[in-house]
């Protein structure tokens, strides 16, 4: 098996990407459960990177897929997809406690002018 440069580049990328993670979780800047999400999807990566042509005919077998390629396509596709997903309800969530917040801070504010006056 010949290596080429991106087959080296990446996984040593991959492995600083996955350091930080951790770094950022010794210091409690993440959570566990991001830096072990992250670690995960980095050394996916840099492993995909290594062996590309024996993950993609796996992936295009799984799905009954004849070219790999057009597997690899459809299986990002898929996971941008479900990304996005996760994240409209992450921003929504986030919408919600912030009007909530707001409104706490609405009526305490109201309480403290009515004690006033």
């Amino acid at each position: 098996m010949k290596l080429e440069v991106y087959q080296i580049i990446v996984p040593l990328a991959s492995l600083g990407f996955v350091f930080n993670l951790f770094r950022r979780f010794l210091k409690s800047k993440a959570s566990w459960q991001e830096a072990a999400l992250g670690a995960a999807f980095w050394l996916s990566v840099g492993i995909f990177a290594l062996f590309p042509d024996a993950i993609s005919k796996a992936i295009a077998d799984f799905f009954g897929i004849k070219s790999n390629i057009n597997a690899i396509i459809f299986f990002c596709l898929g996971l941008i997809f479900f990304f996005q997903y996760k994240l409209f309800f992450m921003l929504k969530k986030n919408q919600m406690a912030i009007t909530e917040l707001a409104r706490k801070i609405t009526l305490q504010q109201a309480e403290k002018e009515d004690l006033q006056s």
